[in-house]
Parts: C-alpha cells; structure tokens; sequence
C-alpha cells in the first residue's frame, strides 16, 4: 500500500489569506477545504491515486512569492494551530532557543499539518544527529545556525541528504517523514522539496555571505542580526549603526548575485530575515527579503499581556474610590457632552486636541480618529517625485522624523531632522515594564515619544512653514484593499501632531524615504 506524498505534504496545502470568522450564532465550524483546493483525504489504498503534494516552500519561492513567517519558541501546539489558521506561510519551530527537544517539535508539526502550514526546525546545533532526528520528524525544511563559511555550509547539506550526496541516517521505510513507509516517492523528492536554511549571523559568516549562497544545496541564507550584533560587540545595541552597516553589505551581495542568476548555471541561495524593532518585517521585505521572520510567539503574547493589565491598572487609577450618586450622575452627564461633541464635526477638533493633552502618547490614539483629522485639515500624501518638485520650486522643506542615526546615514539634501521619537533618556519601573523590547533573549534601548518634537520644529521652521513629513517607509492616506483607512506611520503621526499645533501647509511623503532612495533621487549623508 503506498501513498504518493509524505504525510507532511499530504497534509500541507498552499496558504490563502485566512478566511473570516463567522458571525454570532453561526453554526458550529467545521473542517472547510481551502479556497480553490480539495480538502486532504485520509491515507488509504482507495485514495491513494487521488493525493497530490502540496506546493513546497522551495516552489513558492521559485514562483516569486514573498514568505512571511513566525517563530514559535513555546512549542505550544494550540499556539501553533492558531498561527497556522491566522495565516503565516510558514512556522519556525525553535529547538535552537524554545525549550522543546524532539517529542515537543513533534506535537507541533502534527499541529500545523493539520491547519495545512509548513513547518521549519530550528536545529540546536548544525550536526548529523539533530539533523537526521528532525528530518525523519517531516518538516517542510530545515534551519541550521551558525554557519560562517563555504565548508560549514556544505556540511549542513550533507546532513540533509542520504549517502552518497551525504550523511544522513536511513531509516526511511518507517518514520514520520514517509508517511511511516507508506509514501513510496519519499527517497525520490525528499531532497528536492525540503528546504535547507543556512544561518549566517556572525562576523565571519557575514564576510562570507556570498559563498555561503553560492553552496550547491543552499536554499535560503538567513540573516541573524541579534547575533552578528553579539559578535561585533554589540550585544546590547543590535541596531547600532555598524551593525546595519554589515547586514546591507550582506543583504546586497546576495541579493546582487540572485539577480545574476538566470545567467548562471550555479546555486543562488534566497535570502531570509528576522525583523527586529529597529528594522521591521514590511522594511524587510520593501528591500527584497524573499523570506521575513516577522514575530515570536512568546514576545506576541507578551505584548498583549501587558497591555491587557495596563488597561486595567489604569482603570483602577482613573476610576479611584466608589464615589456618591451625586458624583456618578455628574460623570454620566459629562459623558453624554462628549458623545454629543463627537457627533458634531465642528467640535471635533477641539475635543482631539482636548484629548491630545489628557493622553500622553499621541500614537496610542485611534488612527481612524488621526486620519479624520488629517483629512480635516487638508493633509495629503505626495509621491517622492512630486515631494522633490515641491522642495525645489516652492520652498517646501522635508521635515525628517526618524532617528538621528538614520538622518545622518543618509536623507535628502535640504531636510532637517526632528525625531518622533527618541530613546527613552529616564527609565522608570513603568517604561521597563511596558516599553522594553526583547527578541528571543536580550533587552533593547526602548524610545519614547519625543515630548519635545513641537517645541524643536517651532525653532528650526515655524508655524508657516510648507512641511513635508518624511519617515523610513511612510504610512498612507489612501484606502486600500488591505487598508481600508490607510495604514498608520511615524509621519503621519508627526504630521497629526503638527497640524493640532496649527501648522496649516503640512503633507506626508508616501512611501517614505525608502521610496526616495529607490527612484535614486539626490540623497546625502552625515551634516550637512
């Protein structure tokens, strides 16, 4: 009896966008196929003629597509599940740095299967033996940490593969891999469909990026910037600017040589990152990642608990000791005048600018109330080009809002330069608890919103300026498929902040300075 794909890749299908939930009181759910595909059938003899592989990773990636993927360092299987269903291409499961071994990765890859997501192990150790055990497991592919050169990288490949291309212990006519010996193809696409990842994330791999990709069997080279930051010595500043120095060197090499590749008949890895709060996942992928790591489970759950007990706390704050009925009537004919302002546009700005003083951070307000106002207030978005004509021929001055480590890299001739946000100069108990940054393991220099943003743009330009707010990659104004209020960035809330402080000529640069040095306009770097 034989099946014709390996229990993964019956399983596996290719990732749509996650279906949206059912309204209440909708029937119980049941298993649904997804969009355009059969719905996996059980492995039987009668059925075995009706099964076909589902794409690998390693297709998808040949086909172009851009990979966006998520680490799970909990080696919870519900938590597996769930980012299967929410709808991540792929699933890292970390045996390098979660707690889990073997059995644990094993819970997890049953998990994802069944919510038809390919998973990747994150080998402890680039060995034969980790190797050999998480393969026979089944994976979709296989990360492998720390390789520094060519030979290194070799090796990894030969971990993945049988004898005589490798190492690799057989046991195939019995493990999960094969379907338990009942996919008699295994031995003959295993080695073509499983995706080998070759971590590069220290100063020496770095310096060897371009023949580490260039390994015959080296599907995806993936940065490590946590790491690489260790090993120049920067364990405590990975966003240090040396740091993402060499990560663009090495990102441009491989990127520069899969270009080339058409024209080659040699091996071209992909090229893969982790994103990091200095560098997110969209910035990531606006540079030509093919595959971006963009969250960890743990820190996700983080997040959420922290500011689920924020609220809370804060609530009890605010609300203080059970106050008479007097009182209480007081407060709900209060809320009532604000309801009624809210309904009235012509109060509206007045009550933002109210609340703007009552909250301390602007960003954490409603975007949806943000870009009332911005459209309220005649703020629009210029592409970079129409940003340059402007700065030329009339007078407008690109106001720069991201760090001052980023301006001084490299902005357009003529900017200036007001952070938005700065690092935070006096840490409280509060910030450590709320604002802290952590990747895997480590904590980051958080930042602040910068309470002296309005005050340093009145003494370098003045109420009357004609302001064009620029960021990294920009938020937008215009609705979108995926966006249908725009999407939300540095600038747009620097821009929101400067129009409820009365500057009336104020636009936003779409896309950002990202855009602008892609169209290759005039950029310099350092002071001017």
């Amino acid at each position: 009896m034989a099946a014709t794909a390996s229990l993964s890749h019956l399983l596996l299908a290719s990732k749509p966008n996650p279906s949206p939930l059912p309204s209440r009181g909708a029937p119980a759910l049941l298993p649904l196929p997804r969009r355009g595909q059969r719905p996996a059938p059980a492995i039987s003899a009668a059925a075995s003629d009706l099964l076909s592989a589902a794409p690998s990773l390693k297709s998808r990636l040949a086909a172009g597509e851009s990979l966006y993927g998520l680490f799970l360092l909990s080696f919870s299987p519900t938590l597996a599940e769930l980012a299967a269903l929410a709808g991540y291409d792929y699933v890292v499961v970390d045996m390098e740095h979660g707690p889990g071994g073997i059995p644990e990765a094993l819970a997890c890859l049953r998990a994802l299967d069944a919510a038809r997501t390919p998973a990747v192990i994150r080998l402890p150790e680039a060995c034969p033996v980790w190797a050999k055990k998480a393969l026979d497991l089944g994976p979709a592919g296989l990360m492998l940490p720390a390789v520094e050169s060519p030979a290194a990288a070799a090796a990894a490949v030969s971990h993945c593969r049988y004898p005589p291309r490798g190492v690799r212990g057989a046991a195939h006519p019995i493990v999960r891999a094969s379907a338990y010996g009942l996919d008699d193809s295994y031995l003959s696409r295993c080695e073509d469909e499983t995706l080998i990842i070759c971590q590069v994330e220290t100063a020496a791999g770095i310096a060897e990026v371009d023949a580490i990709a260039a390994v015959d069997g080296v599907d995806v080279v993936q940065m490590g910037p946590l790491d690489l930051s260790a090993s120049m010595g920067y364990l405590w500043d990975p966003g240090n600017r040396k740091v993402r120095a060499r990560l663009r060197e090495a990102e441009k090499k491989v990127l520069d040589a899969r270009k080339k590749v058409a024209a080659s008949d040699g091996n071209v890895a992909y090229l893969g990152g982790f994103a990091m709060p200095n560098d997110p996942a969209e910035q990531l992928k606006l540079r030509g990642y093919h595959m971006v790591a963009g969250a960890v489970d743990i820190g996700m759950f983080r997040k959420a608990a922290l500011e689920d007990v924020k609220r809370f706390k804060e609530a009890v704050m605010e609300i203080g000791e059970e106050g008479d009925e007097e009182d209480n009537e007081k407060k709900d004919k209060e809320d009532d005048e604000v309801s009624l302002q809210v309904q009235n546009p012509d109060c509206l700005s007045q009550l933002l600018l109210n609340l703007h003083h009552q909250f301390r951070y602007a960003a954490e307000e409603d975007w949806k109330i943000k870009r009332q106002v911005l459209v309220e207030k005649r703020v629009r978005s210029v592409d970079v080009k129409e940003a340059l004509r402007l700065q030329k021929e009339n007078n407008f001055t690109i106001l720069d809002v991201r760090p001052e480590a980023d301006f001084k890299e490299a902005h357009p001739p003529g900017a200036i330069n007001v952070q938005i946000y700065r690092l935070i100069k006096e840490w409280t108990a509060w910030d450590i608890a709320r604002r802290a940054a952590f990747a895997f393991f480590g904590i980051f220099a958080g930042t602040e919103e910068n309470p002296e943003f309005i005050q340093s743009v009145d003494e370098k330009l003045g109420k009357d300026a004609k302001i064009i707010v620029a960021c990294s990659t920009g938020g937008t104004l215009k609705p979108t498929q995926n966006f249908p209020d725009g999407k939300q960035s540095r600038s747009l809330i620097a821009a929101y902040l400067l129009v409820l402080n009365g500057y009336k000529n104020v636009f936003h640069l779409d896309g950002g300075l990202y855009t602008w040095f892609k169209e290759g306009l005039p950029a310099v770097e350092g002071e001017e």
